[in-house]
């Protein structure tokens, strides 16, 4: 009798750890549940034909239906029809072991990134989608102001300009043609100084070596230059640096203007 009721409690000690073991793991699974569904990203599992095997509430989300619709569902059917063949290829790619990105526009019009990977089997497809709308919406405010930017240069009087740390132009506007006879192309990869003569070079490299150096705006820089036909022209220069993310310093920005017929003036007065 005393074995028999040893046993028992043994038997009783193994079930509540079993049981206290079930409930650790179904709270664990649960937390999992939550974590997977509400994760700031959208997480979708797809067998054989883009068929829909799992899928969390935050892809359900941006595929604005139900889970329950969009199990066993074909993915593809909730993308823009436009982007059906880059997403096919993308597809064909994951299975070929490629693990690169892809964008495409959902069928309610929502850009988004994907990022899938393939089972070993090849029998699944683990996907994570990313909505990107925030990021288009900021490219396009981006190339907006550029495209604004760009027009307001090419009808300025001013000629704008761009250098690097060096003093080598990366950037002038077409209005240079009209100043100095040079195209946009001719000047880049050149220096200010490559277009003045010798002895108005020498003095503003020196002086723009101490702004350089100071890392400052300066304003109202007179400088002479000759145009390309031998011409004498009389700019006045003003500029901004121009720092990176980092904070480090990468050149300047800045405006020519000329300013000849005032010169002549003041030279005949």
């Amino acid at each position: 009798m005393d074995d028999l009721s040893a046993q028992n409690q043994e038997l009783e000690r193994q079930n509540l750890q079993l049981l206290n073991a079930y409930a650790a793991l179904d709270k664990a699974l649960a937390q999992y549940a939550e974590l997977y569904d509400f994760a700031p990203v959208g997480y979708l599992t797809m067998g054989r034909r883009r068929r829909i095997i799992k899928i969390n509430l935050t892809c359900c989300s941006l595929l604005q239906r139900d889970r329950i619709v969009l199990q066993g569902k074909d993915f593809l059917d909730f993308v823009a029809k436009e982007d059906h063949p880059v997403l096919i290829d993308y597809l064909e790619r994951c299975h070929g072991g490629s693990r690169v990105e892809c964008e495409v526009r959902l069928q309610n019009g929502t850009p988004v990134l994907l990022e899938a990977a393939v089972s070993e089997a090849h029998q699944e497809c683990r996907m994570i989608m990313l909505d990107i709308t925030r990021q288009k919406q900021a490219e396009e405010a981006l190339r907006e102001s550029e495209r604004r930017f760009k027009a307001l240069v090419e009808v300025t009087s001013d000629l704008v300009w761009e250098v690097n740390e060096s003093g080598v132009y990366t950037y002038v506007s077409p209005k240079v043609f009209d100043l100095l006879g040079y195209t946009p192309e001719e000047v880049a990869g050149r220096t200010p100084f490559d277009f003045m003569p010798a002895r108005e070079a020498d003095r503003l490299l020196m002086i723009f070596g101490e702004i350089a150096a100071r890392q400052e705006a300066f304003h109202n820089l007179e400088n002479l230059n000759l145009r390309k036909d031998g011409k004498e022209v009389l700019l006045e220069t003003s500029g901004v640096p121009i720092f990176d993310s980092s904070g480090a310093f990468c050149g300047f920005r800045g405006i020519d203007r000329d300013i000849t017929d005032r010169g002549n003036g003041r030279r005949e007065g």
